[in-house]
């Protein structure tokens, strides 16, 4: 009998939360290796948006460190600035990732007509 893919309570001691654990879509995609390749694309890309936000952010990070309202603001103005950029950059390398992997004769389909989806 193969193992059952489990998502542990704590990785690198951070706990991870239990509905991350049992979500179906999550443990259908570590399922599979197409599923794996898209999830670790995900992290890569979300992780280096967020660190480069955090880079170019240095001074208002090494700022943000002291006491006092205005700087809570603007640490927490950093940090919505880093998820916010790292969702996005999640997002993409998933479409990007769900497109490579489709047959040769849908992606070239795709490429004739434009985007469909939510507008911003």
């Amino acid at each position: 009998m193969a193992k059952k893919n489990k998502i542990p309570k704590k990785i690198i001691g951070y706990k991870v939360p239990k509905s991350l654990r049992k979500s179906h879509i999550v443990n259908g995609l570590l399922a599979s290796d197409i599923g794996r390749g898209v999830l670790a694309n995900a992290l890569t890309a979300a992780a280096a948006a967020a660190a480069a936000v955090l880079i170019e952010e240095h001074d208002e990070v090494a700022n943000a460190a002291g006491k006092g309202a205005r700087k809570g603001k603007s640490a927490l103005n950093l940090a919505s600035k880093a998820i916010s950029s790292g969702a996005d950059a999640a997002i993409a390398a998933v479409k990007s990732s769900a497109r490579a992997s489709l047959p040769k004769k849908i992606r070239k389909d795709m490429k004739d007509r434009p985007s469909q989806g939510a507008v911003h």
